[in-house]
């Protein structure tokens, strides 16, 4: 069974997690133009949440990479489209990659 979602977020940036995932639901209905149903935010946040537990639990990434990097995947994933998680070792918020 996978870990709760909180033990995957250091104590007291469950709210920063939290609302950028939100923010990234909300600017994809946005984007898309789609209609807002339950089951589709539900859907969208499933996605996020998915993705999220890859990235931060998988492969140990750092909460600010993961919410860096979140849209793009999430914005792959509803277009269907392939994507790879990023290989590097090194590397800085918001160095544009």
């Amino acid at each position: 069974m996978a870990a709760p979602f909180l033990h995957l977020v250091e104590q007291g940036r469950l709210d920063q997690a939290a609302l950028a995932i939100e923010h990234i639901v909300t600017r994809s209905f946005e984007a898309d133009g789609s209609r807002v149903t339950a089951s589709e935010v539900r859907r969208r946040f499933e996605i996020c949440e998915r993705l999220f537990r890859q990235l931060r639990g998988d492969l140990g990434w750092g909460l600010q990479r993961v919410l860096d990097h979140l849209p793009h995947y999430f914005r792959c994933e509803l277009d269907g489209q392939p994507w790879e998680p990023d290989r590097r070792t090194c590397w800085m918020p918001e160095d544009g990659t």
